[in-house]
């Protein structure tokens, strides 16, 4: 038989079948809905790491007597480095005032300026990893004229810890929710199966192939995922517009997330409607 009648049974299967593949479908939107939710917290850690890895600065404290030009020529010789900029002392005193706002007033019992002047780098995004910032650390602190190179890599170190400890639940969840999505389709396979054990027998007196009799039953576990993940996909995006207020301009992962929750739909329905027709053993006696 043609696939267009493969097509047709497999959709009717789902459109006009029992009530079951509809509350599959459903629970599909429900399980894919957890994934998203972790999926969508995982982009936004990635889209916050970004942002500060962006900010990231090496600044590089310089000796009273040192020569910024002269320093800064050879600063930006060094691979990685995307820019430098030189600050004097009163230029980072004046920073330091509007850092300290109303407080400002406390420096003025200083008599002498203590902030030494310094020179600002900024990285490009293949050196701003940990161990690439320990190595240009370790070189500025031979240039003749400098005196300290501070790096905060703290934020990056927790960011980072906490992006990993992210990844692996939602490798966990994905493991939980696509064994209950699984099932899932499994169990609304077998009762269309079960259903239309009658005709499946007219068709083998038909003499139609037992791949031509499987793939209707794999269509109606694809529409299962698929379906489910088009609602999910509406639930992730309705509670990102709940969430952009507090999570400020990081944008909403439109491709990706529609990418992931439909791959794993598809995966999920056609994993789950196989094993249940291997169960039944649609083949020829």
């Amino acid at each position: 038989m043609s696939s267009g009648f493969v097509f047709n049974e497999g959709s009717r299967l789902f459109f006009k079948g029992r009530r079951i593949s509809f509350a599959a479908a459903a629970i599909f939107a429900v399980v894919l809905s957890i994934v998203g939710i972790f999926a969508l917290g995982t982009f936004y850690l990635l889209d916050f790491r970004k942002d500060i890895e962006e900010r990231l600065e090496v600044v590089v404290f310089l000796e009273p007597d040192a020569d910024p030009s002269a320093i800064l020529h050879d600063i930006v010789k060094l691979e990685g480095v995307q820019s430098d900029s030189a600050v004097t002392s009163e230029e980072a005193l004046q920073e330091f005032r509007k850092t300290l706002g109303e407080d400002a007033e406390l420096l003025d019992i200083l008599d002498e300026n203590p902030l030494p002047p310094s020179i600002r780098i900024k990285l490009t995004p293949a050196y701003r990893t940990r161990a690439q910032l320990d190595k240009l650390e370790e070189r500025l602190t031979l240039f003749p004229g400098v005196d300290e190179v501070w790096i905060d890599r703290n934020l990056i170190d927790k960011l980072n810890k906490f992006l990993y400890i992210l990844l692996g639940a939602d490798g966990f969840v994905l493991l939980v929710v696509g064994f209950s999505a699984v099932l899932v389709t499994m169990l609304a396979t077998r009762f269309s199966i079960l259903d239309r054990r009658r005709i499946i027998d007219l068709y083998w007196l038909m003499g139609v192939s037992p791949g031509t009799l499987r793939a209707p039953y794999v269509i109606e576990g694809l529409f299962e995922g698929f379906f489910g993940s088009i609602v999910s996909y509406g639930i992730i995006f309705v509670l990102h517009l709940l969430l952009s207020p507090l999570v400020g301009g990081i944008r909403f992962p439109a491709l990706e997330l529609a990418a992931i929750l439909a791959g794993l739909g598809l995966l999920f329905g056609w994993i789950g409607s196989g094993l249940a027709i291997d169960a039944f053993k649609l083949k020829r006696k």
